[in-house]
């Protein structure tokens, strides 16, 4: 029974693993994750009808050492997957996300999960070989198996994947069920010798493979990005794991000297923030952020930023004397920006705590809140809801100033006019800075704007100038006249990743086709 547990939780762990490893390419959009879960139960089912197939096929004597094979077997195909998904899954994304996720979470899951879930029926046919038992064991061992599915889930997110990538922790799980199989046939006194040293063979043989690509992991991996990659050249500076998703500092380069050397930060393979060497944003966005706060609130001297990412916005704020707090949900990405951007923690209030918990008791007092929260492919939608900006707005001063860095959808006006007039209900005094092919932002004021809002765009550095010179020219106020028809998302109702999935989708394809392969495994 200790082996059915064991299985029950690498069959839970491969599934949480396989969403972590498939969003750097698919992303985590709704259809997205219905793929994840539909072929999860599919092939669950399969597995479970297999098993029983073998049970009426196979002889009764034979029963044990096919049991006692699956996890090897399982554990070839998770070795196999590992391999093959870093070099398939970027030719499936640039495809169609959608049919992609379904091909790739065949890829990861079809034969591990066969071949586990088909060990249940083989150990009820055991437990009720030469026994009456009612129900022959099922009960118990569906509930030995669900009990460690829940195990599986809870060290996946607390064991493995704070500690470990995604490439490295599918390898240690294929070697963790090795071992497991080949101690099973050692301590069975049912399975003939011959049988018990062929099984201990083969988990050695194919945990010997594990640990070999393991050990070779990065000139694998650099090779595969090396091949489809001729001009990029790619240094990895730092990679952090957190169950708030993987956070990944790059050096990029080109061959041809088509542009100076820059560092990159990624999240989930979304790229969060592009600078120099020497931590000088290159990203419009950090720019806008800062100079729209400048200009609707020009004495601020309280701040609150959600969400850290390199740091710069808040960096800034706090080199202007402003005393500013931050909240970030995730560890590592304070790690990164630490240690990768220069960023000084003690300059700021910093506060790791979910964005939404932390406004609902905020005290208010700020000038400006800063909002640049982006986990997956956009803003999670629990925060894209009338009650989220309702305490948002509580947060502020009587003339402070909401900024936000939004994801506006390029062909799809009703999810952002819905977003618009879920931010118009807390916040009447709407702005909206929108261009083409440019970060949008959204500005909303608890008090009348100033009377002379200026932009200061000296110290943006020319080669973004223009561009942000277009963004805030187009700034325009947002009329309840133009949000007749658009009801605000709520809590009660929030449609946001539905509205969202599509564009969402696009900018992730739009990303795979522009990041090296290197860049998006783990």
């Amino acid at each position: 029974m200790l082996l059915i547990f064991l299985t029950g939780a690498v069959v839970l762990a491969l599934e949480v693993m396989s969403s972590r490893i498939m969003t750097p390419y698919f992303g985590v959009s709704l259809y997205i994750w219905s793929s994840i879960l539909s072929i999860t139960l599919t092939f669950l089912a399969l597995g479970y009808w297999a098993g029983g197939w073998l049970t009426r096929r196979l002889p009764e004597v034979r029963h044990l050492a096919v049991y006692l094979l699956l996890p090897v077997a399982s554990a070839a195909s998770v070795l196999v997957a590992a391999a093959v998904f870093p070099a398939l899954f970027p030719v499936l994304a640039r495809f169609d996300l959608v049919f992609g996720s379904f091909v790739a979470s065949v890829v990861l899951l079809a034969l591990p999960l066969i071949s586990l879930s088909a060990m249940n029926p083989l150990l009820i046919s055991l437990r009720a070989q030469g026994t009456r038992m009612g129900d022959a064991g099922a009960g118990q061992v569906f509930f030995v198996s669900t009990v460690g599915s829940v195990a599986g889930v809870v060290v996946t997110a607390f064991l493995i994947i704070p500690n470990f990538t995604n490439f490295s922790a599918l390898l240690w799980l294929a070697s963790a069920l090795c071992a497991a199989s080949a101690g099973a046939a050692l301590l069975a006194p049912a399975l003939a010798k011959p049988r018990k040293w062929q099984l201990v063979g083969s988990a050695a043989a194919v945990t010997a493979l594990c640990l070999a690509l393991l050990s070779q992991q990065e000139r694998y991996l650099t090779a595969l990005t090396r091949s489809a990659d001729t001009d990029q050249r790619l240094s990895l500076l730092a990679e952090y794991t957190s169950v708030f998703g993987s956070v990944k500092v790059v050096e990029l380069s080109s061959a041809a000297e088509r542009y100076p050397p820059i560092k990159v930060l990624l999240q989930e393979g979304i790229i969060q923030n592009r600078t120099t060497l020497e931590n000088g944003s290159l990203s419009m966005y950090t720019y806008g952020l800062d100079i729209l706060a400048r200009g609707f609130v020009p004495e601020a001297r309280r701040a609150l930023v959600l969400g850290l990412g390199a740091g710069i916005v808040p960096r800034d704020m706090a080199a202007r004397g402003i005393e500013v707090t931050v909240v970030d949900i995730n560890p590592a990405m304070l790690r990164a920006a630490t240690e990768q951007f220069g960023f000084d923690a003690a300059s700021v209030d910093m506060v790791l705590q979910d964005a939404r918990t932390y406004v609902r008791g905020c005290t208010g007092g700020y000038d400006v809140v800063v909002v640049d929260l982006f986990q997956g492919d956009g803003t999670p939608d629990y925060l894209m809801t009338r009650e989220f900006f309702g305490d948002l707005r509580r947060c502020l001063a009587s003339r402070g100033a909401l900024v936000m860095n939004a994801f506006f959808d390029p062909d799809g006006r009703s999810a952002n006019m819905r977003l618009l007039a879920t931010v118009h209900d807390a916040f009447p005094r709407l702005y909206l800075f929108h261009e083409a092919d440019l970060n949008t932002f959204v500005v909303g004021l608890v008090g009348p704007p100033p009377a002379d809002i200026r932009f200061p765009v000296d110290n943006v550095p020319p080669v973004l100038r223009a561009m942000l010179n277009r963004a805030l020219a187009a700034g325009a106020p947002v009329t309840a006249t133009e949000l007749l028809g658009y009801a605000p998302l709520s809590d009660q109702q929030n449609l946001f990743a539905l509205l969202a999935a599509e564009a969402q989708m696009q900018r992730r394809r739009e990303i795979v086709r522009s990041l090296p392969a290197r860049v998006l495994v783990n």
